[in-house]
């Protein structure tokens, strides 16, 4: 595994290095000169998505949803394919982020506002895939907790410092195969009872599948469940910074569209085989950490094992670096004199920022979650409300992403059964309306 991994690390290296020559000015480093592929931007976007809560959990979350585990992705695929029709108006009003599209849209106020949140969620939620780096290094090394998270934050912070957006979708389409590679040899061998035919302790894979909540809705995922994923999950596809700056590289809007599609149909049989595995491990008994890493050792031949532990630092690292670029973009852009010295200092300083809440707090990815939620709460209305043509006061824009983003944070922390049983869900769903009722008190006429 060692020898792996080191390998790993050294293609990686050779990817940044390589990347680093061929950044010259802003453009290149922000957005690959906006003349990536459209398999390159789908590759990204493609790792971007399938990141460790993605994955990981999801899998792990197979005792209490079994194979309605599926939707994590398949709301997913679902929010890219709504992206498709504001694809051209949203690539023609952004440069490099989402706050450069909101202010295209609204001006400058709103896009402060969309400077200040939007970079504090995602340096937490860099923090939340460092530790879910530093803890699969540790299922597969004799590292520790530190030094795992040191070596991971490292790694991904120096590549994207050295190469920006054209080490990220260079890494990214790299990654992304080791990731569905994995995923599919690990559902094949499970499938078929794996390198020596092995099946979960005390349960055939018939009686497992026939026991697990079933799909697509079961006693613990109801439609209400479904249509909550789609309004605080689904809609982070549809009009989340990290999609956006994805987006921004394509060298034109067709490409864009094209990429968008093809991510889209790639996630649909990934979230069957996420599914599938998630059903799978509940057959596992005793299992420590990540229930799919129990898999792997349960299933995967012993030469297969660096494989597929290197898919899984791929979907924690793909997942990481966008985030760590989208984050340091937004900040630079809000400077007044961008440049890219200044840009790889933000990216540096938000990876230590970043370690530092992952060498302290050990415990918080699902905590860390919860800002997806609350970003969709204030950002999905007023930026869908924009690439629609409507037009709302700036004032009223920043009050909508303000009251959004309070209403979700609160359905998300309101304790279960503390004011009634659906209190977070109604929280949830009143940040969307009062988001959108804000924007129509101030909206102007066309």
């Amino acid at each position: 595994m060692t020898y792996a991994l080191i390998a790993y690390l050294v293609v990686l290296v050779f990817i940044a290095l390589r990347s680093a020559w061929r950044v010259k000015d802003i453009p290149d480093f922000f957005v690959a000169r906006k003349a990536a592929s459209a398999k390159a931007v789908a590759g990204s976007l493609v790792a971007t998505i399938l990141g460790g809560s993605a994955v990981i959990g999801a899998v792990d979350s197979g005792a209490r949803l079994g194979g309605a585990a599926s939707w994590f992705m398949l709301v997913g695929a679902l929010g890219l394919l709504a992206l498709i029709p504001f694809a051209g108006r949203a690539y023609s009003h952004g440069k490099y982020s989402l706050p450069d599209l909101v202010e295209n849209l609204y001006g400058k106020g709103p896009r402060v506002v969309a400077s200040v949140v939007i970079p504090v969620a995602w340096t937490g939620i860099v923090a939340a895939q460092i530790i879910a780096a530093a803890k699969l290094l540790m299922t597969f090394t004799s590292m520790s907790y530190t030094t795992a998270a040191i070596v991971s934050a490292a790694v991904f912070t120096g590549y994207t410092l050295a190469g920006g957006q054209l080490s990220i979708l260079r890494t990214d389409f790299m990654q992304a195969c080791l990731i569905i590679l994995g995923l599919v040899l690990l559902a094949g061998f499970a499938l078929f009872g794996g390198a020596s035919g092995a099946t979960p302790a005390a349960s055939s894979l018939s009686t497992i599948l026939q026991g697990a909540p079933e799909f697509p809705f079961n006693q613990n995922f109801s439609p209400l469940d479904l249509f909550l994923l789609i309004l605080t999950y689904g809609t982070t596809y549809t009009a989340g910074p990290d999609i956006y700056s994805r987006m921004f590289c394509a060298k034109d809007t067709a490409t864009a569209k094209k990429a968008i599609a093809m991510a889209a149909c790639t996630l649909i049989p990934v979230a069957f085989i996420i599914g599938f595995l998630a059903v799978f491990g509940v057959g596992l008994e005793n299992v420590q950490g990540a229930r799919i890493t129990a898999i792997a050792n349960a299933v995967l031949p012993p030469a297969l094992i660096p494989l597929f532990a290197l898919a899984l630092l791929s979907v924690v690292l793909s997942s990481a670096d966008t985030t760590l670029l989208s984050s340091s973009v937004i900040i630079n852009g809000f400077c007044r004199k961008p440049s890219l010295l200044l840009a790889r200092f933000l990216i540096l300083m938000n990876g230590m920022v970043a370690l530092l809440f992952a060498l302290v707090f050990t415990d918080i990815i699902g905590t860390l979650l919860l800002a997806l939620a609350v970003y969709a709460g204030a950002f999905t209305v007023p930026v869908l409300w924009g690439l629609l043509g409507l037009k709302a006061k700036p004032k009223f824009v920043g009050a909508a992403i303000i009251a959004g983003g309070l209403l979700a944070l609160a359905g998300k922390l309101c304790p279960a059964g503390a004011l009634g049983a659906h209190t977070g869900d109604i929280l949830l769903i009143a940040a969307f309306a009062v988001n959108g009722i804000i924007l129509a008190l101030g909206r102007k006429a066309q």
